[in-house]
């Protein structure tokens, strides 16, 4: 007798039943729970990549051409990563006579999967802060903060309307950098250069501080006053030779050798990839050792925006070729960072997982590293907002 497809159906299902019980009344097999999941499985569909998006050449005020400096990034410093950063107020004296050639290295150096170059160049303003302007668009206006038009950082800002920029601080604790976030542009203004060869702008006494700091200028007040700023770090070198530990001879400041790299998260190694994690904060900035540092709040990645009814749950895995020294969650509300919970690895390797306990009101964590050759380096937070019905990333 034919049997119908439901009856055939039906009768499979039947055998299977007899065959998990043993077919001899013997208890059912019980399929063992799923795997938890790793709260840092985010970072496997990323490129850890490093890069210097500070570098000067003799376009304006740095020692070598811009092909040298290019080189220098991709064969001696073995970068993922660069571009020039050379100053617009400069490059603007000769007529802009130089900017075809200027305007063409990134297509000249460019080589997906080896070495990248974003296009870039400084606004350089003593009352509204300095600003390296970075873009996938060679071909964006080139706007100097001596020019009357382009003078005031709102009337540059609306001169870039209509293209697809980064513009990022630096130096935020010169006093030329008066209260460099009293204006605000979440769209183009997404992260701030923490460290270069100048020193650390987090705040107030930071170790490597930048020369003549001032108090209320820093990166950590910026926070305390609720801007969201991703975080990376480059050189500004003048000798042109990026992430090098050569020591800058400039006599206007205090100088260090390390170096400022940036790190990103990017989905590939290509340019838009590498400006996608800048523009989405998945980045970090590193002064001096390059560290390979993963961060997540409740499986969401650095630079990540959420909300959460329970206790954040907080994950970092950190690896770095120099002996890591300490490890330290720090979180914000409307105060300064604190460290909530610090490790002491002593090891070339450290991860840990902690839960926020104290989470009674939205906050922002990140993660500092230090090292035993008193290098630093510095996630981008993730900032949670305090909900009562779930959490939705």
């Amino acid at each position: 007798m034919k049997l119908t497809r439901k009856e055939f159906m039906r009768l499979a299902g039947l055998t299977a039943i007899g065959l998990a019980a043993g077919c001899g009344g013997g208890e059912p097999v019980v399929e063992p729970p799923p795997p938890k999941k790793n709260p840092l499985d985010a970072y496997k569909n990323f490129n850890n990549l490093y890069g210097d998006l500070h570098v000067h050449t003799n376009l304006s005020d740095g020692d070598e051409s811009p092909d040298y400096a290019l080189r220098y990034a991709r064969d001696v410093s073995m970068l993922d990563f660069c571009s020039l950063a050379d100053h617009a107020e400069i490059m603007t004296n000769d007529g802009q006579g130089s900017m075809p050639y200027y305007r063409g290295l990134p297509a000249k150096y460019d080589d997906p999967g080896n070495f990248c170059v974003l296009y870039g160049y400084e606004w350089t303003s003593n009352l509204f802060g300095h600003r390296n302007i970075h873009s996938l668009d060679s071909q964006i206006p080139l706007f100097s903060s001596k020019d009357p038009s382009y003078m005031h950082i709102e009337d540059m800002w609306t001169g870039l309307t209509g293209h697809d920029v980064l513009t990022i601080p630096h130096h935020v604790m010169i006093p030329s950098n008066k209260k460099w976030w009293d204006y605000l542009n979440p769209q183009m203004e997404r992260i701030v250069e923490f460290y270069s060869k100048w020193g650390s702008g987090l705040y107030l006494g930071n170790p490597r501080p930048i020369w003549n700091e001032k108090a209320d200028y820093g990166l950590f007040d910026a926070f305390r006053n609720g801007r969201r700023y991703g975080i990376i770090a480059s050189t500004d070198t003048h000798l042109s030779r990026a992430a090098s530990r050569l020591q800058e001879a400039r006599p206007d400041a205090l100088k260090y050798p390390q170096p400022g790299i940036a790190g990103v998260w990017a989905a590939a190694h290509t340019r838009e990839a590498i400006y996608d994690a800048l523009k989405n904060r998945r980045c970090y900035g590193c002064g001096g050792t390059r560290v390979e540092v993963q961060f997540a709040v409740n499986n969401a990645v650095m630079g990540s925006e959420i909300s959460s009814s329970t206790n954040p749950e907080i994950a970092f895995k950190v690896e770095s070729a120099e002996a890591i020294a300490q490890v330290a969650i720090l979180k914000t509300t409307n105060l300064d960072p604190v460290a909530i919970q610090t490790w002491i690895p002593n090891a070339l390797e450290s991860e840990g997982k902690f839960t926020d306990n104290t989470f009674t009101e939205d906050c922002s964590y990140m993660l500092r590293v230090d090292l035993a050759n008193s290098d630093v380096a510095m996630s981008s937070p993730v900032w949670v907002a305090k909900s009562h019905s779930g959490s939705v990333v």
